[in-house]
């Protein structure tokens, strides 16, 4: 940005002095050596800083014109980028019309800007960051799901900086940043292989296990209930008997519980998209479900959970997962994984629903995607109609 004008400083004539908009002035130093003088007035206040140049003289004086502009406070672009974050996450920041972050999502940002944005840019003045310290930061995805959602996490950063003035239009810090990792492989979305989905055997094993282990009727139920109705597992561990319709055979999932760092939240489905799903009277080994879902709700007031811990609250996925799922896992011979977890997980059981309900004759793809809760049917496609020709063998068999 050059000058409005070139003027002689008239204490001391031979030193030029650069006029800029909104008073702002650049002063040549006084002799050899010397530090340039940027000055100007903010909120009746008179403001200066130093330059070691003349042309970085005048790239201050072209950013206080711009914050001057845009009416924002100018020592924002000396703030640090930690001071960026905190103002990002902070959670008076978010205007009162927008929709307050979940629990779930405040812990995720505040994961991602620890473990990746404040190493980079924290150290960072906000007036120095540029496209080259948002590429640094994307660089560290090691995967396109975790570049996926840091760059979105980047993008509502570099937002919230712009209008608080911590960043100005001209940086055009995100323009090119782009996860840089290894070619993916597949799709985000992608196509589940048969082998990733537990058989209707498998599933049967298991829910017999985790009953005879517990010594807890009920976790059959719980099992076969899941494989064949596509609750995740906060669904599930939300489901109370008022939200069950045994004689239409209907599961109303309106709730969720969230497990956040220090409590449980109950909060909307994913997506926030309730919906009813169903299950079959019948399992495909012969369990009669329907039975054993009228015999527990027998058991229960209509506001009681259907699958509770141990002390009748929401239950804990983690807790779940070591005394309930992984020895019933390991009792019905599921296949493990080198990482020494379960090839097919609790959510694996989900997948069960959705190929058992594909494979039903004149069942719809947009019908099943509706009782998965899916946000679109090009997300139940790409998942469960392979071109392998997977489920059309399936079908095949399951109408023999």
């Amino acid at each position: 940005m050059p000058p409005l004008a070139v003027v002689v400083d008239r204490e001391e004539p031979g030193r030029e002095v650069l006029e800029f908009d909104f008073g702002v002035r650049a002063y040549e130093p006084a002799g050899p050596g010397g530090y340039w003088r940027v000055r100007w007035e903010e909120m009746g206040r008179r403001r200066d800083t130093t330059a070691p140049g003349r042309e970085a003289a005048v790239a201050k004086a072209a950013e206080l014109v711009e914050r001057l502009a845009q009416g924002t406070r100018t020592e924002l672009g000396r703030a640090k980028g930690a001071e960026l974050v905190a103002h990002y996450l902070d959670p008076e920041r978010r205007p009162a019309r927008g929709r307050a972050w979940s629990i779930r999502h405040r812990e995720e940002q505040e994961s991602q800007c620890r473990r990746f944005v404040i190493p980079t840019i924290g150290h960072l003045d906000c007036g120095e960051l540029s496209r080259v310290h948002f590429q640094a930061v994307m660089d560290q995805a090691r995967t396109p799901s975790i570049g996926q959602h840091l760059r979105n996490c980047l993008s509502v950063l570099v937002g919230a900086g712009l209008e608080e003035g911590y960043l100005l239009a001209r940086q055009d810090v995100l323009r090119g940043v782009r996860y840089r990792g290894p070619e993916p492989t597949e799709e985000l979305a992608r196509a589940l292989s048969e082998a990733e989905i537990p058989t209707a055997a498998a599933v049967a094993a298991m829910a017999r296990a985790a009953a005879e282990l517990t010594g807890v009727w009920w976790r059959e139920l719980e099992i076969l209930l899941v494989a064949y109705s596509g609750m995740r597992w906060g669904e599930h561990a939300a489901l109370s008997a008022d939200r069950v319709d045994a004689e239409r055979r209907r599961i109303r999932v309106d709730t969720q519980v969230v497990e956040g760092r220090h409590a449980l939240v109950l909060t909307p489905p994913k997506g926030r998209k309730v919906r009813t799903t169903m299950y079959p009277a019948r399992t495909p080994t012969g369990v009669d479900l329907a039975g054993l879902v009228n015999r527990r709700l027998r058991e229960l007031g209509s506001d009681q959970l259907l699958f509770p811990s141990p002390r009748g609250k929401h239950a804990r996925r983690s807790g779940y997962g070591r005394w309930v799922f992984s020895p019933a896992a390991a009792a019905a011979g599921w296949p493990g994984d080198p990482g020494g977890g379960w090839t097919w997980t609790f959510h694996s059981l989900r997948h069960v629903f959705a190929t058992w309900a594909l494979s039903q004759p004149g069942a719809r793809l947009e019908d099943v995607s509706r009782l998965l809760g899916h946000s679109s049917v090009r997300i139940t496609q790409e998942i469960y109609v392979s071109p392998d020709g997977d489920l059309y063998d399936r079908f095949y068999r399951a109408t023999e």
